[in-house]
């Protein structure tokens, strides 16, 4: 169903999977050639969020959630023309996060690469082992199967009828998404030989927590559909 629309809506949709934005500073053209969402700018040094384009500070605060889309503008609509632009800014949120989400999975084969040569620099640059750095790779693999499970959280969101419910929901959803922000950002950080045994505790650490927020997105999606929590904006096949 979310697939399809997307299909429908692709000429609407195809240059937000551009990997190409201008800086909202300086507006000098930045490519992104990794998962990680935070980003700076090499111009004017400008740090922000890939997916909404807000200053990247502001990701870390309790109240900011660029998950979230603000309903107010649809139910304030009143004449056709503003529904439709209301709808289609809305679809465009969620698809925006799907999209960016698929395209970061995708640039996961260059992030198993670069993490391969940091894992062998480990070894070369400290005394562990092939088997003692592969806490970096299964990061790497947690980062991988956590932006399956956020790519899907948002075509779920989509449908999701606007309630409590939904916001438990998007809550679980930040929450996941930001430690997966944290531990990519971690990943791709440079390695220097004397901060590797804290980088290692902070990999380790984190993944672990990474992990244990996908089973609570996962296990409380499945448990919400067989309790019957989960309420629609649209007949969902197969949900109802």
């Amino acid at each position: 169903m979310w697939l399809q629309k997307c299909h429908d809506d692709s000429e609407t949709a195809n240059w937000i999977k551009s990997n190409t934005k201008e800086c909202s500073k300086c507006q000098s053209t930045i490519e992104k050639n990794g998962g990680c969402n935070h980003m700076t700018c090499k111009k004017c040094k400008y740090e922000f969020c890939w997916v909404c384009m807000g200053p990247w500070a502001e990701h870390g605060t309790a109240w900011y959630s660029c998950n979230r889309y603000d309903e107010k503008a649809g139910v304030d609509a009143r004449d056709a023309q503003s529904r439709s632009r209301a709808s289609l800014e809305r679809y465009l949120h969620y698809y925006n996060r799907w999209a960016n989400h698929e395209q970061s999975a995708k640039l996961s084969v260059e992030l198993y690469s670069k993490t391969e040569k940091k894992m062998e620099e480990m070894q070369v640059t400290t005394d562990l082992t092939w088997i003692e750095v592969q806490f970096m790779k299964k990061a790497v693999d947690v980062v991988e199967k956590c932006r399956t499970t956020l790519k899907w959280t948002y075509a779920m969101a989509y449908y999701l009828d606007r309630g409590n419910e939904k916001e438990l929901f998007e809550d679980n959803q930040r929450d996941l998404e930001k430690a997966v922000e944290d531990l990519s950002e971690l990943l791709e950080s440079p390695i220097e030989s004397e901060t590797i045994p804290t980088l290692r505790q902070k990999v380790t650490d984190k993944t672990v927590y990474v992990q244990k927020r996908n089973e609570i997105m996962l296990e409380d999606t499945a448990a919400g559909y067989l309790e019957g929590r989960w309420k629609w904006n649209t007949p969902v096949e197969g949900f109802d």
